[in-house]
């Protein structure tokens, strides 16, 4: 019997002779440009929440939040992943520099799309949150002791020093946790030389 061999243009050698349907595709490039183009300025996203999500009742939400990002449209992967298209390349980085979200008191983390990915494989159980370290002695401010604090917490993204006002210096860290763990208000540290100290963590996002 005779096999069906894709073509360079996609078709088998068993269709075009008048043999059976074949059972494999080779797609052209050219013909997924529309889906690929929408898809490059689209994130996906998953809120973190056990309540019930309706595209329908979130559109304008999002819309208030995100700054009515043009075209804006969403679509429901599976499993609980939506996947957000957006017609302008710079709401899309906007959306994504303000990852993770506030909406209706949960968090909306939100990720970049990749063609090399199955959105259901998406990392959706680690969240980016800025944390203040509030109780420091003045000697131990530094970006290395915020780093350190933070390694304890998850995978630290950035350490910064920040002047609050009343001109009160600060260290901040930004550091993916984990969303099914309890957040944790604060930590003991020390040495033999300082003693002990504890330090009070403020979140900058965090739902309620």
């Amino acid at each position: 019997m005779q096999q069906a061999q894709p073509t360079k243009h996609g078709e088998s050698s068993a269709s075009s002779s008048g043999g059976k349907t074949p059972s494999f595709f080779v797609y052209p490039e050219d013909i997924i440009n529309e889906g690929l183009n929408a898809c490059k300025k689209s994130v996906l996203g998953k809120f973190i929440t056990d309540k019930s999500i309706h595209v329908s009742s979130i559109q304008s939400g999002l819309e208030n939040i995100w700054g009515s990002p043009q075209g804006l449209h969403i679509q429901e992967i599976e499993g609980g992943i939506l996947q957000f298209y957006i017609s302008k390349n710079i709401d899309q980085e906007r959306i994504l520099l303000g990852n993770p979200w506030i909406f209706r008191n949960s968090w909306l983390i939100v990720k970049n799309w990749d063609r090399q990915t199955d959105p259901k494989t998406v990392d959706f159980t680690h969240v980016p949150v800025w944390i203040q370290l509030w109780g420091l002695p003045p000697h131990c401010k530094t970006k290395k002791m915020g780093e350190s604090i933070g390694n304890l917490l998850g995978q630290v993204e950035a350490a910064e020093f920040y002047e609050y006002p009343g001109k009160k210096m600060i260290i901040k860290i930004k550091v993916a946790i984990n969303v099914h763990d309890p957040i944790q208000t604060g930590i003991l540290i020390g040495n033999h030389k300082d003693g002990t100290t504890w330090i009070d963590f403020r979140y900058e996002k965090l739902p309620q």
